[in-house]
């Protein structure tokens, strides 16, 4: 541009300054520079500038200043002058004098206001754009630079910068201007620089002469940014496509790139990449360094090139991480004061990479871009008077883009007012009239993925103006996932953007460019997605108020989604595009074809259009016939027929549209549908259509999911326990699991598989979300039986009576219906109250997160969700991130630290997956490392539902809690410690488990998906983001440390964890802790706190400290509101010296680990100790005789404690204690018989102790559930049998415990063992009696097996008065049975007072009789009363008869059985004795039965008391037959 186009462009603005002498001062150095050239400078400053310029004639003869006060008077000049001429030679900073001037200057810079430097330049080289080249002259330029930084010791600003920022307001350096030798000859070159003072004398901007104003400010803006910090500094220019991003960054770099050392434009970097060239291409462009081998070399090769210079590099259009970190790695390549600008569509490559600032370039105001547009159409800043108002109109067309504004400027210049007409039409019809323009906008739209661009399509043409939330639900509503995401992408790629009311806006440009692009889709695409059930085409003059409005909403109270059209102003020639767009997505066109239908073109248009569509994609179209004869409309007669050829001859059309029109109104009547003419009920009419569309609409397949992964499985187990084919009961199933575990897919793939089995079917989906956010709740009853019965004409008034019609209507049909999402129990009653709602073999199924509404409603069935396995997960997550099922090799590592991430939570997996994929690997590690510190937005999201449907607020205070603290704890001791906070814990905690948010696994441990641990610390840190100390619970190491170390504690803090490993620990002082006077969590670990312990808060319930320091805690740490003392790992040797307070609330204490205490506490202190755990002690040698104090105390575990010997006798006094563990105490020998007073214990633990002797008192226990001793565990239940076994078998030396006779104490050896008699068994029920008898017969039968190679001998004893032994006589009736070698043998058993029995008798006792039992009474003897029970096999059951004055003296039993061959007695182990009133059972073994003693015989007339019901059983083994048993009672 000319000087006299730049002073046309730029009036004069006066600039005297009177403070200053001399306009221009000039600074060179004699040796380089010929005389002629700065005399010839000088002259032309002050003739043709008229500038008032200081010459140093001694200087000039001389070169420097021969004295010292001369030099000193010359210096003194440069702060009285407005502008400094430095001219830059190779010796300029060889010369002394002019290293003077050069300090001087940069010291008048920073003092002197106004003060320009003007740098020329007089030799060297100046390479052209896009390659790393020299700067302002080598040498001399970069001394200056240098001493100019030298005196900015801040590293907050960039000082040399500001004053290059300041100065290049006035300067400008386009091109070659500033190098002598790159023009022609030296006057021309003079000339420019006279120019260039005269524009900065006079305060003309010179750098707006070469760009617009708009470009000019949005610079200076961008370069204000660069000033902030020495540091090298990134900077982004972000806009959408023509906002004039590269214009932005060529316009900075010509104004300050002259001043850096090194400095490189590299041009369009995106269309360089796309060309193939590829990454060592670029950065062998931008070193001009031929032959890089690698893309790490050439990193290599920059970084060693840049890292000690001042750089600016401008990187233009880039939209590829990869290009960023091949050419602009890391801040560490580039030396201090470097500046690097990159521009880009994409805001998210920007923060990716980690920019300093990012310059969002904003649209042009009307000014200016009637500014640019102006020049571009006309050549001049203002329009002719014939295209003002055309002009205007073009330009609120353009949207502010300056791309649009100069392509639109260009194409119509020279152009006549028709033609800027044409324009004007397809602009007003959202089309974009200059292809190139269209090409450029569209390369934005084709970098985007398949979702980027549907969801860009239905913005453009349906939501803008509308709030993100209603776009988000509507748009989720139909099937598109993550949609939230996809709209934050295009809003990173500056396609949309989110006003300050969270509305969706778009520039205008794009949006025709949507509509274009639609256009050409309507006409190429087969199929588009169905976004609305209907379409509705009529003509609104006809029928709108008459017809139109009922119909339409009659439509939507069936539930079916209905495009209508409220804009009644045809604007231009053609279709809207919004209508072509809906009628593609729509489902059924309702055609409402009335009189004046074919008199209005965009009628026409719709028809040909739907016609179209339902020809080439399969558009239902129901013609509705409105007051119109169908054969009127077929063959275009009578009034129809008229209005259409007024149409015709109104308008211009050509004979090919009038053919088709034609055609399609003939073809339309040949489709079946509706005649409404002189209708007298037209609610019957619309209620026909409705009833007709809904059974069209009648979808088979609900959309279940993109991959299926893991769901066949699932689906296969969820289908079996609804026992479809089976049953005719109605069943409700219940799929239970957290948010995010896929319910809902898999209700929708059950209800696909196996919804055409029902009569009807209904699948309600997202219950709660519609719940919250609607008043009508009735809908959601309509919306049943529309979808069970096809209809419309149920009328539901409220919810209450909608139960009535409901449980009415369903009753008769066999149903499947599906609830999704549901989260109270109104729900359930509002839409499936009970069983009794539905016909047989109905089936439900209700989705939800809340176990308790499942069992509140009493389903029949619950699925709980199982966790995808890791290959599902990792192939889920594949599937999505790279479109296969594994990842790419060089992804592998990262898709498993995902995977791991995510928790294997499909949710999690998908959103993901979608974020990630084609990002680059540097993204995916940013994204990883993000991850680990701010969770997902779209995952914590879904996730967080659970947690704002807590009800309350406690609820939602222990979920933070065991989120931040309680991960991996007993789910008791959580319990009793947020008890202690007064938060209700049993209730709380069991909501949680119910709601999926926590669970319990198989050690009683609370745990928690990863995923939900970190949405509940993310509420957390969202209580304050930037201030931790005001948050309520702190738990990230680096930030407790902060506010400890530095007394930043407030009482905000109701939980605090900080943890070392003990190596490492921390020191700090309880004064820290003074201000957090509301913590109540308190978890330590490696800390060592110095001070006293009074600063800890009277608040605290639970104290967790891992490593305690100290050998005594001191006697102030007492408080009294503690719950739970944890002291692991400690270095005390005694808790206290002296208790000084009564721990009322204490209810936990564990000291594990302390491997120096000696004693245990004083127990009378802590009199509501509930559980005491000691484990690994070794130098406890006693525990303190006060325990026996504690009459709440369930556990006590003295785990390894190897130096302690016994146990204190008044721990045996302990009633309420359940569990009792001394495994690993290997110096405690015995256990007190008086163990049996602890009467609730249900758990002993001994192991590897010296025991040997066991009390059997503990067998009298009714409670002793676990077991583990002398090697043999389990449940009483299963090491019962092992104790009979080792009983009964003296080969088997299996030692356990059982109840025994009170003839017994102890059972310890195993020659103890050999010499157990009996066992009683005492039963709290029939059940456990019942039980008991099964075990003991399974255990004499497997014991006798053994036995039965080896005969034993029969031994009988002298008889006495009290019966020393038994009669016992096997051999009375041994006969052989005729031709076979079966023996029949008879035993016979007689205890108690011996009894001299007659020939008579015994051989009446020992006959076989038949029948099922019968009883004899011996008449022998009339003092003496015999009763005989006798029954078919082996055992017998009879009633003790009453007898006055009369007791029990003998029992005698008879035996018939059979055996193969002469085995002898050992075929009979042992005998039970069940008495069924008492609920016991005595076992005798076969040696007890041989050598009755006195105490035998009490033990057997005490379960044979009058009036018990009594039950004996021999047991035998195999090849015996047990014909009859025979009880004979002698009572006297």
């Amino acid at each position: 541009m000319s000087s006299s186009e730049i002073y046309n462009k730029f009036e004069s603005i006066s600039t005297t300054n009177p403070k200053k002498k001399y306009d221009v001062y000039l600074s060179f150095c004699d040796q380089d520079t010929a005389s002629s050239f700065i005399s010839h400078l000088y002259n032309s400053l002050t003739l043709e500038a008229e500038a008032v310029v200081f010459w140093d004639n001694q200087r000039f003869k001389t070169g420097d200043p021969v004295t010292i006060t001369h030099s000193h008077s010359v210096l003194n000049i440069i702060g009285k002058c407005k502008i400094v001429i430095i001219l830059f030679s190779f010796n300029y900073t060889k010369s002394r004098f002019c290293l003077q001037e050069l300090d001087k200057i940069i010291d008048c810079c920073g003092t002197t206001d106004g003060l320009i430097v003007v740098p020329l330049f007089y030799d060297g080289l100046y390479p052209g754009y896009g390659t790393l080249h020299r700067g302002l002259y080598g040498e001399g330029f970069r001394d200056f630079v240098h001493r100019m930084s030298i005196k900015d010791t801040s590293k907050e600003e960039d000082k040399f910068m500001t004053w290059v920022a300041g100065n290049s307001k006035a300067t400008t350096y386009s091109g070659s201007v500033d190098i002598l030798n790159q023009y022609g000859n030296e006057s021309e070159y003079i000339e420019d620089v006279v120019e260039h003072v005269t524009c900065v004398l006079n305060k003309r901007d010179l750098f707006s002469a070469f760009y617009t104003e708009s470009t000019a400010s949005r610079a200076q803006d961008v370069i204000q940014l660069l000033k902030q910090s020495t540091c090298p500094l990134i900077i982004g220019i972000w806009g959408m496509t023509g906002i004039g991003k590269s214009t932005i960054a060529q316009a900075i770099y010509d104004q300050i790139g002259p001043y850096f050392e090194d400095k490189c434009l590299l041009q369009n970097v995106r269309r360089y990449w796309n060309e193939g060239n590829g990454l060592v291409s670029l950065q062998e462009k931008l070193l001009l360094h031929f032959g890089i081998p690698s893309i790490e070399s050439g990193r290599v090769i920059l970084k060693g090139k840049l890292q000690h210079k001042r750089v600016l590099l401008i990187l233009d259009s880039v939209d590829k991480l990869e290009q960023l970190d091949a050419l602009c790695g890391s801040r560490e390549w580039f030396g201090e004061g470097s500046k690097i600008i990159i521009t880009t569509r994409d805001r998210h490559l920007l923060r990716e990479h980690g920019v300093d600032h990012i310059y969002g370039v904003k649209e042009l105001d009307e000014s200016e871009s009637h500014e640019i547009f102006n020049w571009c159409a006309f050549s001049q800043a203002s329009p002719p008077k014939d295209f003002v108002e055309l002009s205007r109109q073009v330009v609120s067309y353009s949207g502010g883009l300056p791309l649009a504004l100069k392509e639109l400027g260009r194409f119509l210049h020279g152009k006549g007012v028709l033609e800027w007409n044409g324009v004007l039409r397809s602009l007003e019809r959202f089309s974009i009239p200059v292809p190139h323009l269209l090409e450029i906008l569209e390369k934005s739209f084709s970098d985007l993925r398949t979702k980027e661009k549907q969801i860009f399509l239905d913005i453009a043409c349906f939501f803008i103006g509308m709030n993100q939330n209603d776009v988000l639900q509507t748009i989720n509503n139909r099937s598109t996932q993550c949609t939230a995401l996809q709209i934050s992408l295009l809003e990173d790629k500056s396609l949309v953007t989110i006003d300050e009311n969270n509305k969706l806006q778009m520039n205008v440009m794009l949006q025709a460019m949507a509509r274009d692009i639609i256009k050409r889709e309507s006409s190429n695409k087969i199929d588009q997605p169905k976004m609305y059930d209907v379409f509705l085409s009529f003509r609104g003059d006809d029928s709108r108020a008459k017809f139109i409005s009922h119909l339409y909403s009659s439509l939507n109270n069936a539930g079916i989604y209905t495009f209508k059209d409220d804009d009644e102003i045809e604007r231009g020639d053609q279709i809207s595009i919004s209508l072509m767009r809906a009628i593609g997505q729509s489902t059924i066109s309702i055609v409402v074809l009335s009189t004046n239908y074919a008199n209005s073109r965009w009628c026409m248009l719709e028809l040909e259009k739907i016609m179209e569509i339902g020809r080439s994609k399969g558009l239902v179209v129901v013609p509705v016939f409105y007051e119109v004869d169908p054969s009127e409309v077929r063959h275009q007669k009578g009034q129809f027929g008229t209005q259409f050829e007024d149409l015709i001859s109104t308008i211009s059309v050509d004979e090919s549209t009038e053919i088709n029109w034609r055609r399609e109104l003939s073809n339309i009547c040949g489709i079946a549908g509706f005649v409404l003419i002189d209708s007298r009920n037209e609610s019957a009419d619309i209620k026909n259509i409705v009833e007709h569309v809904t059974h069209l609409l009648d979808r088979k397949e609900l959309f279940v999911a993109e991959y299926p992964v893991g769901l066949e499985s699932r689906v296969e187990a969820g289908t079996m326990l609804l026992n479809i084919e089976q049953s005719e009961d109605v069943l409700i199933l219940g799929i239970w699991g957290m948010g995010g575990m896929g319910k809902t897919t898999i209700a929708k793939a059950i209800y696909n598989q196996i919804g055409n089995k029902f009569d009807g079917r209904s699948f309600i989906l997202n219950i709660r979300e519609f719940w919250e956010t609607h008043t009508n709740q009735v809908s959601l009853q309509q919306q049943v039986l529309c979808d069970v019965y096809k209809t419309t004409t149920f009328k539901i008034s409220d919810i209450e009576s909608g139960k009535n019609v409901l449980k009415e209507r369903i009753s008769k049909k066999r149903v499947f219906l599906v609830l999704d999402d549901v989260n109270e129990l109104d729900q359930i009653k509002a839409l499936c109250g009970s069983h009794e709602w539905f016909g047989p073999g109905s089936r439900i199924i209700i989705t939800t997160r809340d176990f308790h509404i499942l069992r509140s409603c009493r389903v029949d069935q619950v699925y709980t969700i199982k966790e995808m396995n890791e290959s599902e997960s990792l192939e889920l997550f594949c599937w999505h991130a790279f479109k296969q099922p594994n990842p790419t090799k060089d992804f592998a590592t990262h898709s498993t630290d995902v995977v791991t991430y995510s928790g294997r939570l499909p949710l999690a997996l998908q959103v993901l997956g979608s974020y990630l994929s084609d990002r680059s690997l540097t993204v995916w590690q940013k994204v990883l490392e993000k991850l680990k510190r701010i969770p997902n937005d779209q995952v914590q999201k879904k996730l967080k539902v659970s947690f704002d449907g807590l009800k309350d607020d406690t609820e939602k205070q222990i979920f933070l809690d065991i989120a931040c603290f309680f991960i991996g704890m007993d789910r008791n001791d959580v319990i009793q410690i947020l008890n202690g906070c007064g938060f209700f814990a049993d209730i709380g905690v069991k909501v949680l488990e119910e709601r999926s948010l926590v669970t319990v696994d198989n050690r009683y441990k609370l745990r928690m998906h990863d995923l939900l641990r970190d949405m509940g610390r993310q509420i957390i840190y969202e209580e304050s983001p930037f201030d931790p100390e005001n948050r309520s619970r702190l738990w990230h190491r680096d930030e407790a440390l902060d506010i400890l170390s530095k007394d930043k504690g407030t009482e905000a803090v109701k939980g605090l964890s900080l943890e070392f490993p003990i190596k490492n620990t921390v020191g700090l002082n309880t004064k820290s802790f003074n201000k957090m006077n509301k913590l109540r969590l308190l978890r330590l670990a490696g800390v060592k706190l110095e001070g006293e312990s009074k600063y800890l808060s009277r608040d605290l319930r639970w104290l967790y400290w891992h490593g305690f320091p100290l050998t005594y805690a001191p006697a102030e740490f007492q408080q009294g509101n503690l719950v739970s003392i944890e002291l692991k790992y400690s270095n005390l040797k005694q808790v206290w010296k002296k208790s000084q307070m009564v721990l009322e609330n204490l209810k936990i204490l564990n000291l594990s680990h302390s491997r120096y205490l000696t004693k245990t506490p004083d127990f009378s202190y802590m009199p509501n100790l509930e559980k005491l755990v000691l484990k690994d002690c070794p130098s406890l040698s006693a525990v303190s005789n006060n325990i026996g104090s504690l009459h709440k105390l369930l556990l006590i575990n003295l785990t390894d404690c190897t130096g302690l010997r016994k146990l204190p006798r008044s721990i045996y006094t302990l009633k309420s204690l359940e569990t009792l563990i001394l495994s690993g105490c290997s110096k405690i020998d015995k256990l007190e018989e008086d163990l049996e007073q602890m009467e609730s214990l249900t758990t002993l633990i001994a192991d590897k102790t010296a025991i040997r002797k066991v009390p059997f008192s503990i067998l009298r226990s009714k409670n002793i559930g676990y077991i583990s001793l002398c090697g043999f565990e389990g449940f009483s239940r299963d090491v019962f049998p092992s104790l009979i076994r080792s009983w009964m078998s003296p080969l088997n030396n299996a030692i356990s415990l059982v109840q025994e006779s009170s003839s017994m104490s102890s059972l310890g050896t195993f020659k103890d063992l050999l010499k157990l008699r009996s066992v009683c068994v005492e039963c709290g029920s029939n059940l456990q009696l019942t039980q008991v008898v099964a075990i003991v017969l399974d255990v004499l039968k497997a014991t006798n097996c053994h036995k039965l190679e080896a005969s034993a001998k029969v031994t009988t004893s002298k008889s006495s008065d009290m019966c020393a032994s038994p009669l016992i006589d096997e051999c009375l009736s041994l006969v052989p049975i005729s031709g076979s070698n079966i023996y029949s043998k008879s035993l016979l058993i007689q205890i108690g007072t011996k009894r001299q029995v007659s020939n008579i008798t015994e051989d009446s006792m020992l006959q076989t009789a038949d029948g099922a039992w019968d009883m004899v009474f011996d008449p022998s003897n009339n003092k003496t009363n015999w009763f005989t029970f006798s029954c078919k096999g082996y055992s017998i059951i009879f009633d003790v008869p009453r007898v006055k004055g009369s007791n029990l003296k003998s029992v005698m039993f008879v035996v018939h059985y059979s055996s193969m061959d002469n085995i002898t007695l050992e075929g009979c182990p042992g005998v039970l004795i069940i008495n069924y009133t008492k609920k016991t059972i005595l076992v005798y073994r076969r040696d007890t039965l041989t050598s009755f003693e006195d105490d035998d015989w009490k033990s057997i007339s005490s379960n044979l008391e009058p009036g018990n019901k009594v039950g004996v059983i021999f047991v035998f083994g195999e090849n015996f037959v047990v014909d009859k048993t025979t009880v004979n009672l002698f009572i006297d």
